[in-house]
């Protein structure tokens, strides 16, 4: 698939929630959240603060890749925990994979140590594919959500970054 990888801009947040309304449900997220527009998704998550993978013949935002601090802890200036989402008409076709290269390369250039994110144990297409990726299961969080009827496993996974410079 042809498409670039760039920071998000304000004119994709339409694209962006469009696919955030679309890919959500009980089955890989403890609390669906649908956002009635571009401005509420924008205060929480600002301009800039995701990578957006766009399709150079349509221009369209096929997914993003959202990238912080896991805490404000000075102690995890380090660590960045992401969330990916990928159009479903998009999904398998390498964006997804792109997307995190990506945001690899920009936390290597940042002096990031590690990537960390959560998964539900429902979810065991996105945990084959964060694996496939190199993410491995640091933790698990046994029965921690109840959802349709049953207990969910909460599971955490990360990437080690290996930086050779000094952190500072």
């Amino acid at each position: 698939m042809d498409i670039d990888i760039r920071t998000s801009q304000w004119a994709d947040y339409p694209q962006i929630v469009a696919i955030e309304n679309q890919i959500w449900n009980s089955t890989n997220t403890p609390q669906v959240t649908h956002y009635a527009s571009a401005e509420e998704y924008a205060e929480r998550f600002p301009v800039g603060s995701h990578l957006v993978a766009v399709s150079r013949v349509q221009n369209e935002v096929l997914g993003f890749i959202g990238f912080h601090r896991a805490t404000s802890m000075k102690a995890h200036k380090w660590t960045w925990t992401i969330d990916i989402g990928v159009n479903p008409a998009a999904q398998s076709s390498g964006v997804g994979t792109k997307l995190l290269d990506a945001v690899k390369k920009q936390a290597q250039s940042e002096q990031i140590h590690k990537l960390s994110l959560r998964v539900l144990g429902t979810n065991q297409n996105a945990i084959r594919f964060y694996q496939k990726n190199g993410f491995e299961i640091e933790g698990v969080l046994k029965n921690e959500f109840y959802l349709d009827g049953h207990f969910v496993d909460d599971i955490f996974m990360a990437f080690p970054l290996k930086n050779d410079t000094p952190l500072v």
